[in-house]
């Protein structure tokens, strides 16, 4: 499974891109907002989790690597997990290296996954969690069509420090007959 953008190519993670992996989970910039930083055993655990083949209503991750197509360098993740329990929903999630990030990369990344969750998995409805201070992240969901639809106060901890959590909610433009905002058609 691949998915190509005019700058970007998005495929699956396999084993060999660990190291990314590794990297982006245990860079505190690329942390800050997301979680504590695992210890490596812990971190392999998930990663190996993530490589394995993924299927729509399973509690695991669609894991893709971003890759630069000008340079081939691996920049950053991106993906989304669905619900066992909750079979047209899933949740959206993504990674960028820092030296990566305010180039549009995660917006077109973005634009690319969501297009594949909706068009060719048939979700009905995405969410994404972010912590309440990662301002980048939540311009980069408004800006792709997604509103708050609930600040959960005081909810998730990291380090010694609670964070409130937005959540995010992005409709199905074709399932729900409404307009899509222009980066999703």
């Amino acid at each position: 499974m691949e998915l190509i953008t005019p700058r970007l190519r998005l495929r699956l993670m396999d084993k060999n891109d660990w190291q990314l992996f590794k990297t982006l989970n245990q860079n505190p910039n690329v942390m800050a907002y997301v979680a504590d930083i695992q210890e490596q055993q812990a971190l392999k655990s998930i990663f190996d989790e993530r490589c394995a083949s993924w299927q729509k209503q399973t509690d695991v991750w669609l894991t893709l690597v971003i890759e630069r197509l000008d340079t081939n360098e691996c920049i950053g993740l991106h993906g989304f997990k669905g619900f066992s329990d909750k079979p047209n929903i899933a949740e959206l999630g993504f990674m960028l290296c820092p030296t990566q990030q305010g180039h549009g990369f995660a917006f077109e990344a973005s634009k690319a996954v969501i297009n594949y969750a909706f068009t060719d998995q048939g979700y009905d409805t995405l969410f994404a969690t972010v912590t309440a201070g990662n301002n980048a992240s939540e311009k980069l969901l408004n800006k792709l069509g997604f509103t708050v639809f609930q600040v959960i106060k005081q909810n998730y901890q990291i380090g010694e420090q609670l964070f409130d959590d937005l959540q995010l909610i992005l409709h199905n433009p074709n399932r729900y007959n409404i307009k899509a905002p222009p980066c999703v058609s």
